[in-house]
């Protein structure tokens, strides 16, 4: 009887002890599962933060390219104003105006008049106030 007693008291202990260790078992498995959705959820957010950001990246990229093709642009553009000074000032350097003025008043006075009539047209073409309001048809 004392080792029925005792054979009991240990199968007691152990189906206990077995409910213990499963119970904490499940409990330790619901934790590294809410962890697993969590990492998960922090994977997706990591993903799509990673994405938004690639795309801004191509986005300046794409707008560094289309800065640098314009600088390109505006520079070769200057080359060519700053030759075509060059040219016009060397062209001046070759020809004396105030000797030619003093030889021949009159060739002189008819480029200058011609030149003013000229620039005096393109200033009345910009300044027009009527230039704006032009008549768009549509069919």
């Amino acid at each position: 009887m004392p080792l029925s007693i005792v054979l009991g008291f240990i199968l007691m202990a152990s189906v206990g002890g077995s409910y213990f260790y499963i119970t904490l078992q499940k409990a330790q498995i619901d934790q590294l599962q809410v962890e697993l959705q969590t990492a998960v959820n922090n994977q997706q957010v990591l993903e799509s933060t990673i994405s938004q950001q690639n795309s801004q990246l191509e986005q300046q990229l794409a707008q560094q390219r289309e800065n640098q093709a314009r600088i390109t642009e505006l520079t070769e553009a200057n080359d060519e104003a700053r030759q075509e000074a060059t040219e016009l000032r060397n062209t001046f350097a070759r020809h004396d105006l105030n000797n030619l003025a003093i030889a021949r008043p009159g060739l002189i006075e008819g480029v200058v008049n011609r030149g003013t009539q000229r620039v005096h047209e393109q200033f009345i073409a910009l300044t027009d106030p009527g230039q704006f309001n032009a008549v768009v048809v549509t069919e």
